[in-house]
């Protein structure tokens, strides 16, 4: 009986840890993609590959406003911040 209790105790760490463990992953990597990769990528807004689009938007986590850049050959998007007005 007591090798019931013990894995059962054992299961509900192992799950702590797998949440624990997709909360890091999620804060770690989730929504990069509205935030620069790197200097390298502004001059693609320089050459001309990437147009603005009319999409803007308030990231609800950090408060500022982004818009949406659009390449018409590749279907890529970046999402560049705005400088406040």
């Amino acid at each position: 009986m007591s090798w019931l209790i013990v894995f059962s105790v054992l299961w509900t760490f192992a799950q702590i840890a797998a949440v624990l463990a997709l909360v890091w992953l999620s804060w770690r990597y989730f929504d990069r993609r509205y935030k620069a990769k790197n200097a390298a990528q502004q001059p693609n807004l320089l050459s001309g590959e990437l147009e603005p689009t009319t999409e803007v938007f308030i990231d609800p986590r950090d408060g500022n406003k982004y818009r949406v850049y659009y390449n018409r050959r590749t279907g890529e998007r970046e999402y560049v911040e705005e400088q406040n007005r």
